[in-house]
């Protein structure tokens, strides 16, 4: 059993690495890559590094070289042995890169993980592709499920795209909060994906999967939350992040073990033939693709009349229950309601795909929440409402803001009030 001291929050000991081959500077650059310029580490450029770009590649690593992951990645793993090459178990020339995660690890990045973290974009189409080897002694099935590549579009909330696993199958998370199950993964044997997703809000979104040649999946539509408040374009990462070990949290298993191999990211040029990863016997067949063609997109309306803020309600964050209406200019007498912990409902109308609320005057906070019920202090979506630092709310008079959003990121009609806590 753990205790709160094998949790060190945001511990961090991943750091990342320079970027030290010009090749590479150049593709990025070329790529409109939103990556700074990094300082030179004279003993890093007499490394040999197992990382290039080439031709419609942005990046690749084959963890063959000396220094694993040592450009454009962030390593985000608290511990010497979450991220190592090892020669245990190898698809491609002598090496492969090992990431290890125990309940025990302490927190980095605000979670129980190991992997890399890509730049976020500053463009939408990218291929991606790893080959993936699951050892059945270290990486036992339980229901208890962890991601295995993510695609991040901050907000605060679940990435819109995640690929987990679950009882030894393969399931892709998408922003409807559907999960599809890709089918078994056979262990103790190497497997290739590829990914080809268009980043997008709207209804031009792509997601392609193919596995050991096979496609798994075409799913064209929203594949990212839009772009307001917090969220960004999404940025890749991979390797092992289990939510159910967060805090002092255990489940039936306590390690994981996965390896990975020739791992690439390509630009939107790219192809399936380009992004397929290429092992020392590898009998996977080629498969001929392209890219669909990017059109630009309709011009939108400045605002969406058919969605709107409606009105406010009370919530007490304690029983999760909805105490009354707030109105504008409304007193809210905090003991004679007996409320110590709150939250606000922004009750909606129309397709909602997510509210921004600005919150001002004694205490001040500007979130945006994706998913119903939309709440100023977030909410798990199961009915279990946040509470942020209003436990108890600050005494003094309010601003509250709420403007709802569509899928293309076009604001509505929004609402605002001003109300006071009380004794």
């Amino acid at each position: 059993m753990k205790t709160l001291m094998h949790k060190r929050g945001n511990l961090l000991r991943g750091n990342q690495r320079v970027l030290t081959v010009s090749l590479l500077l150049a593709t990025l650059a070329a790529c409109q890559k939103n990556v700074t310029q990094p300082k030179v580490d004279d003993a890093a450029l007499n490394q040999e590094v197992s990382t290039k770009a080439t031709g419609n590649l942005i990046w690749q690593d084959n963890a063959e070289g000396s220094s694993l992951f040592s450009t454009m990645v962030t390593v985000q793993t608290a511990t010497t042995y979450g991220i190592t090459a090892s020669t245990n178990e190898v698809f491609q020339g002598t090496k492969s890169a090992r990431f290890e995660l125990r309940d025990t690890d302490p927190e980095n990045h605000s979670g129980t993980r190991s992997e890399i973290a890509f730049p976020t974009p500053t463009t939408n189409n990218f291929w991606y592709s790893y080959a993936l080897y699951m050892p059945s002694a270290e990486y036992k099935d339980e229901s208890a499920d962890e991601v295995i590549s993510q695609w991040h579009g901050g907000g605060g909330i679940t990435p819109a795209i995640s690929m987990r696993v679950s009882n030894g199958h393969l399931y892709i998370r998408t922003p409807d909060n559907a999960k599809t199950d890709l089918g078994a993964i056979e262990k103790d044997k190497w497997h290739t994906y590829v990914y080809h997703i268009i980043h997008s809000s709207g209804s031009d979104g792509l997601i392609e999967i193919w596995k050991d040649g096979q496609k798994l999946m075409t799913r064209n539509g929203p594949s990212m939350y839009a772009i307001t408040g917090t969220f960004h374009l999404p940025n890749w990462k991979m390797g092992i992040y289990k939510s159910d070990w967060n805090g002092t949290g255990t489940t039936t298993t306590n390690l994981r073990v996965l390896y990975f191999d020739d791992i690439r990211y390509g630009s939107a040029s790219a192809t399936y033939n380009d992004m397929l990863p290429i092992g020392n016997a590898t009998t996977t067949p080629p498969v001929t693709t392209q890219p669909p063609p990017v059109t630009t997109p309709p011009t939108t309306p400045t605002t969406n009349t058919s969605i709107s803020v409606t009105s406010f309600n009370l919530v007490n964050a304690a029983t999760e229950k909805e105490v009354k209406a707030i109105t504008s200019g409304s007193t809210i007498s905090l003991s004679s309601l007996s409320l110590k912990t709150a939250n606000v409902r922004a009750v909606t109308s129309g397709t909602i795909a997510n509210v921004k609320f600005e919150l001002s005057g004694a205490q001040s906070k500007t979130s945006t929440d994706a998913a119903a019920p939309f709440a100023l202090m977030g909410d798990d979506g199961n009915g279990n409402y946040f509470y942020g630092n209003w436990n108890p709310p600050a005494l003094g008079t309010y601003t509250l803001k709420a403007t709802p959003y569509d899928a293309k990121g076009v604001p509505g009609v929004s609402k605002t009030i001003t109300f006071t806590f009380s004794k």
